[in-house]
């Protein structure tokens, strides 16, 4: 096993109880996905469509198993690094198959409709802007308020607050690329 995909136990630990307390308070919905959803949704290791909720978890684990990697600028992968959105982009094609496009402002502009801040839900992408023009950065809404992201040069992936001034200042909105059928 690579280093990048191990879990350090504190975070196995941390993770382990941040799905339990999300699992205990919401009912699960065990409705499957039609076909006709705008990104591709099935599971890529049976082609079957999986309930929302598992395919957020796998979301989840994937971002999870990758805190610790490195920052790169261009970055897209656990061994040359990550920038933010070449995090996003590989956890969602290797853990649910879904296409992520490349930079955060093209996420933020191709990925479904608008979701309120206060009906995030785990898999959501987050977005803030930084700097005057446009979206630049991304991240994965983990529940409980926080994210995990790969912050900026000389960082690493890590889970912080929305509510830390800076994310609160600079959080621009959220979009769900796991469309739920609705």
């Amino acid at each position: 096993m690579s280093r990048h995909n191990a879990l350090p136990r504190h975070y196995a630990a941390a993770f382990a109880a941040l799905l339990l307390a999300a699992c205990a308070s919401t009912p699960r919905d065990e409705r499957a996905v039609p076909a006709s959803e705008p990104l591709p949704l099935a599971s890529p290791r049976t082609g079957a469509p999986k309930p929302l909720d598992l395919r957020a978890d796998d979301v989840l684990m994937q971002a999870v198993a990758l805190i610790g990697t490195r920052y790169r600028f261009g970055g897209t992968s656990p061994h040359q690094g990550f920038d933010c959105s070449g995090f996003t982009s590989y956890v969602f094609r290797e853990s649910v198959g879904v296409q992520l496009p490349r930079t955060a402002a093209d996420q933020f502009a191709a990925t479904s409709s608008p979701v309120e801040r206060a009906t995030l839900r785990a898999g959501d992408l987050v977005f803030f802007q930084q700097g005057r023009r446009r979206v630049d950065h991304v991240g994965i809404y983990v529940g409980e308020g926080r994210f995990i992201h790969a912050p900026s040069r000389g960082g690493r992936v890590r889970i912080d607050a929305l509510s830390n001034p800076h994310w609160t200042r600079t959080y621009k909105g959220a979009r769900r690329p796991l469309a739920d059928g609705d």
